[in-house]
């Protein structure tokens, strides 16, 4: 599966639980799903406006293994990346456990292209700014229900569970079909409306042209996000797909962990 294919679909499943920008002397003693909802799409406007996550420094480790059918472990690769202003630095790479040498220019291969980016714009794609993703479109896709009120990280939350409204929702591109059945939970940051953790899966099987060119059997997605100094990161997400293409069989799983954050330039204390 591609790289950026895979990005979206991850953030995509993510837009059930996005956050929202809101001061806490305005939120009501009780809010509706759909409230929740309205104020998670301020805030990833407001996340998207500014993309803060930029001004930090830190590390990102990441593993991708390939499964055999029996869940085994048949490959392995660990890269370790160490962003700034959005942009991503090798540091590290492993296969099957084993160190690899760095490429003669550690930065990653559009690494030119991305500082400029960043000198220019606001934003870029290698920041984990996935709310620039999220629209009104995608939020109609699915049936909001507010289950309770739990504590994580000793910050209060709201308890939300998601599902497709229908199974007759539109699919403009491949990734609309795996969109149209996810569902799950997200606990919402009952303060700033962000995304305090996710668990994100595919409700049925999906199939192409009735399974003779391919299915996804699995989908799974969860994130542990984290508040670093009133700015929201992801601190850890895991991801594993089982599909076939034709007639091969693919089954991988990977996990993100981020820390060591820190301010970066001019915007250190």
């Amino acid at each position: 599966m591609p790289e950026v294919w895979l990005k979206r679909l991850c953030v995509c499943s993510l837009v059930a639980g996005t956050a929202l920008f809101a001061a806490a002397a305005d939120i009501p003693a009780e809010l509706t799903a759909e409230q929740i909802v309205q104020r998670t799409m301020a805030r990833a406007q407001f996340a998207q406006k500014f993309n803060r996550q930029t001004n930090f420094t830190y590390q990102k480790t990441t593993m991708v293994e390939e499964l055999d059918g029996k869940g085994q472990i048949k490959s392995s690769k660990e890269k370790v990346l160490e962003f700034e202003r959005g942009v991503g630095t090798i540091k590290e790479m492993r296969k099957n456990g084993k160190p690899l040498a760095l490429p003669a220019k550690a930065e990653t291969s559009e690494g030119a292209a991305d500082r400029e980016q960043v000198v220019k714009a606001p934003r870029n794609r290698r920041d984990d700014n996935w709310v620039e993703y999220l629209n009104k479109e995608l939020i109609a896709r699915y049936d909001f229900e507010l289950v309770g009120r739990e504590d994580v990280a000793g910050r209060d939350a709201y308890v939300m569970k998601f599902k497709p409204k229908s199974e007759d929702l539109p699919v403009k591109q491949i990734t609309d079909r795996l969109i149209n059945r996810l569902g799950g939970k997200v606990w919402v940051d009952a303060r700033e409306f962000e995304v305090a953790k996710a668990e994100i899966g595919l409700l049925s099987e999906i199939t192409m042209w009735g399974g003779v060119l391919g299915a996804m059997k699995k989908f799974s997605f969860d994130v542990e996000r984290t508040r670093v100094e009133g700015v929201w990161f992801n601190r850890v997400t895991n991801f594993e797909m089982e599909g076939r293409k034709l007639f091969d069989g693919t089954r991988m799983r990977v996990k993100s962990e981020t820390s060591n954050f820190r301010p970066s330039g001019a915007f250190k204390k």
